[in-house]
């Protein structure tokens, strides 16, 4: 998708803004996160799984359980970023494939999300830290009311 195509994302449905599609706006993001790890970055696990969860074509269906799992404790049990992050590197893989070995083939229909990565504003830590949470309730919100 080039920076000026208005075509919805094929995977979140998300139409580009500003002239950025949604994975420019994810790296916009990141880049971010890592200049200002502190503040921006304290979500940073959170928005890595809520843009994969929103993106999931080249994840296997083990790793995307895995990520709406982690992505509920947050949520509901008050799991930080920091804490996803060791939950992510002590969990017991055990032969877990994370990405597809194949093309992707969709099997299910797209999720109508309510919010994506394209909804997030950058311009403050505050709203930031709080755009990512009310993403992640959302990406909840919107997987348990298929």
């Amino acid at each position: 998708m080039s920076s000026i195509d208005l075509r919805p994302c094929h995977q979140c449905g998300a139409v580009s803004q500003n002239g950025k599609t949604c994975i420019e706006k994810y790296h916009e993001m990141l880049a971010l996160e890592f200049q200002d790890p502190t503040i921006f970055g304290a979500v940073h696990h959170i928005t890595v799984t809520c843009y994969n969860l929103q993106h999931p074509d080249f994840f296997s269906e083990e790793a995307l359980a895995w990520m709406r799992s982690s992505l509920r404790a947050v949520i509901e049990d008050g799991l930080s970023s920091a804490e996803l992050l060791k939950r992510a590197r002590t969990m017991p893989v055990n032969g877990m494939k994370v990405r597809r070995r194949t093309s992707p083939v969709r099997t299910r229909a797209r999720t109508q999300w309510s919010m994506t990565v394209m909804d997030i504003r950058t311009d403050g830590a505050s709203v930031y830290t709080k755009d990512i949470m009310s993403w992640a309730k959302s990406i909840m919100e919107d997987i348990d009311s298929q």
